[in-house]
């Protein structure tokens, strides 16, 4: 029999190292990617290592969470730096909070349809 002090530590380990740590890497991986575009006239293979980068960094967060395994969770990771392309947009509004609302409402309308997609296939069972 495990030790509960010793399991929720090493849930909080596990949320620190991979789920901190992978949120981490796919926002520098996502920062790089948008200054290597933005730098760059040629083409280059750095935007597609980075957006590997961002997935690992995705897959990485999943597991910290503790939600490996069910992969609709992704969107809702993966849906964070996807919606920052918004901010390139020229219609998109300039204002200080509305450019940080649209990533957060974007991750929370993925999260509700990957909730709502575990909750249908629970209840079908």
């Amino acid at each position: 029999m495990s030790n509960p002090l010793t399991a929720k530590l090493s849930i909080a380990i596990r949320f620190v190292v991979f789920g901190v740590g992978g949120f981490l890497l796919m926002l520098g991986a996502r920062v790089s990617f948008l200054d290597e575009l933005a730098s760059r006239a040629t083409h280059s293979v750095w935007p597609v290592a980075f957006t590997a980068i961002g997935i690992v960094g995705a897959v990485s967060m999943l597991y910290g969470v503790g939600e490996w395994g069910r992969w609709a969770y992704l969107g809702v990771f993966l849906s964070i730096p996807l919606s920052m392309l918004l901010w390139f947009v020229p219609f998109y509004p300039q204002d200080k909070l509305a450019g940080a609302l649209a990533p957060a409402v974007v991750a929370v309308v993925a999260y509700l349809l990957a909730k709502r997609h575990y909750s249908r296939g629970q209840s079908r069972s």
